[in-house]
């Protein structure tokens, strides 16, 4: 019997479900494709149908991740009906809301000295951060050209700030995940000035 392309596509997204669940919760080192198919309720001819190795499922469930991570930010950025004050809440939040997506795609550099195989990845994550930083140094610089917000550094530095405060509530959020929508806005007030 002839799989179709929903089929086929249904049976890869099954295995990078499980290939997700299982990377955050086991780690790359753990994880085999074994494991990825029987938590997938599939057989091993599936995954290798779709992919070469174990490599490759990371590798798509990172950059499913990745993706996952910049439509929420473009989502985030470009809600017309939030002010500049609640975009950047919406932003800050993204490391909360998406915890897993991001200790996939921040776990990727930890692996590189025993799989360096995985350094192409590594570079694409490291274009989305900039991508990200970009994004947010261009928004902080239309906010300020519209009057909505100002801020005591320049752009670039704002930035910087802006950035570090966003990675490390991902980090923070790993260890002790009690930052409510409230401390949010408190950090951004010390950050910037509304108007």
């Amino acid at each position: 019997m002839k799989r179709t392309k929903e089929e086929a596509q249904q049976t890869k997204e099954q295995l990078l479900t499980s290939a997700k669940r299982l990377f955050t919760t086991k780690g790359f080192s753990a994880t085999s494709i074994t494991d990825i198919v029987q938590d997938a309720g599939l057989t091993r001819g599936a995954a290798y149908w779709h992919f070469k190795n174990k490599d490759e499922i990371f590798i798509a469930v990172v950059e499913q991740a990745l993706n996952d991570m910049m439509e929420e930010k473009e989502r985030a950025l470009s809600e017309t009906s939030f002010t500049p004050r609640e975009k950047l809440q919406a932003m800050l939040s993204l490391p909360l809301r998406m915890s897993t997506e991001y200790a996939l795609v921040n776990g990727v550099a930890s692996l590189l000295p025993t799989y360096p195989q995985l350094s192409e990845l590594e570079k694409k994550v490291q274009d989305r951060k900039n991508n990200l930083k970009e994004s947010i140094r261009l928004f902080l610089e239309e906010g300020k050209r519209q009057g909505a917000l100002s801020f005591k550094e320049d752009p670039e530095t704002t930035t910087k700030m802006f950035f570090l405060l966003f990675e490390g509530l991902y980090f923070h959020s790993q260890e002790q995940p009690d930052i409510s929508n409230e401390d949010l806005f408190h950090f951004l007030d010390i950050i910037f000035c509304f108007h």
